[in-house]
């Protein structure tokens, strides 16, 4: 059974290891904008997560070993002419071992999450992701019925030649 629980500074050379994982996996998707690293993540990234009061990092553990992630922190955007006041959560990271995928991880974590929203009052859960990857996109519309709401588009001026 898994169990999810708040992160902690001693779970960093776990954590490591699923963001080497995670790097890797943005890094064959996408290498014009990541790099390889052996240290995507070191302790003071970790502590500074722990230690800011708008974020939480949640793991999912299974017979003690860390299979899951998340960092999200709670937003209050403020009214302007063009906005209303909102609060939002913004999810920096979600992400399940490979060998753990298919297995409702992601439900159980995206509760923790909705929990934590309904608690502050907000009114939205955002999470972007990368438009290749259509498989995780679907999956998210599905499992965690997840709808797009806005869209980043860009145009690269490296393609270009330039002068």
């Amino acid at each position: 059974m898994f169990k999810i629980r708040k992160g902690r500074l001693d779970d960093f050379p776990e954590l490591l290891e699923i963001y080497k994982e995670l790097q890797q996996r943005r890094v064959e998707a996408k290498p014009e904008y990541f790099k390889q690293s052996q240290e995507p993540i070191n302790r003071q990234d970790l502590s500074e997560i722990l230690e800011d009061e708008r974020k939480r990092l949640y793991v999912v553990e299974k017979d003690g070993a860390i299979q899951a992630f998340t960092v999200f922190k709670g937003i209050k955007q403020a009214e302007t002419a063009l906005y209303k006041e909102r609060r939002v959560i913004k999810v920096e990271e979600l992400y399940i071992k490979q060998n753990q995928k298919y297995k409702g991880i992601d439900q159980y974590l995206f509760e923790k999450i909705k929990q934590f929203a309904t608690n502050i009052q907000a009114t939205e859960i955002e999470l972007e992701l990368w438009e290749y990857d259509q498989e995780l996109i679907d999956y998210y519309e599905e499992r965690l019925e997840l709808i797009p709401k806005t869209r980043t588009m860009v145009f690269s001026i490296s393609d270009q030649g330039g002068e």
